[in-house]
């Protein structure tokens, strides 16, 4: 994910997380000691990085065999010396805390060179194989957004993106039907963006105009966002893409198609 450091947005990360441990079915109290860490590493970039500006916020999750890594970092400021205090902090980040939290942690940075705090959690032998990174990363432009995440096709995409559409859709007010139905929307798009990726991570990009959200998916291979719209059709009825956005469109990029949709709240 890279979205801005605002405070507000240390949340759509948590969701975020919450979704991918929910999938490797790890137990209510690791999820906790996961947030928490994650949540101080990331209060700190909000808080320190930008020195009272705003800059990116970058979180990358990754699955391994026995372990959860989590990265947080930015483009800030950097690691500055300074002399030990009490409760070893380094610039308001609970060092000590994540220390703990973490079964492996590891600060890099320097002066000016923005921060970077990886953190692995154990995962006790709990992690499923259908949801490890198991092919390298294709190197492709995401779409443009204010927020953007990107997730491996497979078990873990529809409920971390269903997570964060469902706080993104609550912070635009959407009702409880409009926040379902934004649900609706991720769901068709982690079953059927893989078929006709570009790439090997289905990427969005999110921009939240008042009271509206407007998601854009890809690149996706050449007429692949036709053949999403066409994909969420169910039975007789209109294509689900379809009846529960505003409008769509195709745009264009240079790795391949983005699906351009937008998102209201029913009336």
């Amino acid at each position: 994910m890279a979205l801005p450091s605002r405070a507000e947005n240390v949340a759509v990360v948590r969701q975020a997380l919450a979704g991918a441990i929910e999938v490797l079915g790890l137990a209510e109290s690791r999820l906790l000691d996961i947030n928490t860490a994650v949540s101080e590493a990331c209060n700190n970039v909000v808080v320190h990085a930008y020195e009272g500006n705003e800059g990116p916020l970058n979180v990358h999750l990754c699955v391994q065999d026995s372990e959860l890594e989590v990265v947080v970092s930015d483009d800030g400021v950097g690691i500055r010396p300074r002399a030990p205090e009490p409760g070893l902090e380094v610039q308001g980040l609970g060092l000590s805390l994540i220390q703990t939290l973490s079964d492996r942690v590891e600060f890099l940075g320097g002066i000016s060179q923005g921060t970077e705090v990886r953190m692995a959690f154990s995962l006790n032998g709990q992690s499923d194989a259908g949801v490890r990174e198991t092919t390298p990363a294709v190197d492709v432009r995401h779409p443009p957004g204010e927020l953007v995440i990107g997730v491996t096709a497979g078990a873990l995409a529809a409920p971390v993106l269903g997570r964060v559409i469902a706080m993104l859709a609550a912070r635009a007010d959407f009702s409880l039907e409009g926040i379902s139905e934004a649900q609706l929307v991720t769901d068709s798009l982690a079953a059927n963006v893989p078929r006709v990726l570009v790439g090997n991570k289905i990427q969005l990009g999110i921009d939240t105009p008042p009271e509206e959200l407007l998601v854009r998916v890809g690149p996706l291979q050449e007429g692949g966002a036709h053949k999403i719209m066409d994909a969420s059709a169910l039975a007789e009825l209109p294509p689900v893409l379809e009846r529960l956005t505003k409008d769509h469109r195709i745009e264009g990029s240079p790795d391949g198609e983005i699906l351009a949709l937008t998102l209201v709240n029913p009336e």
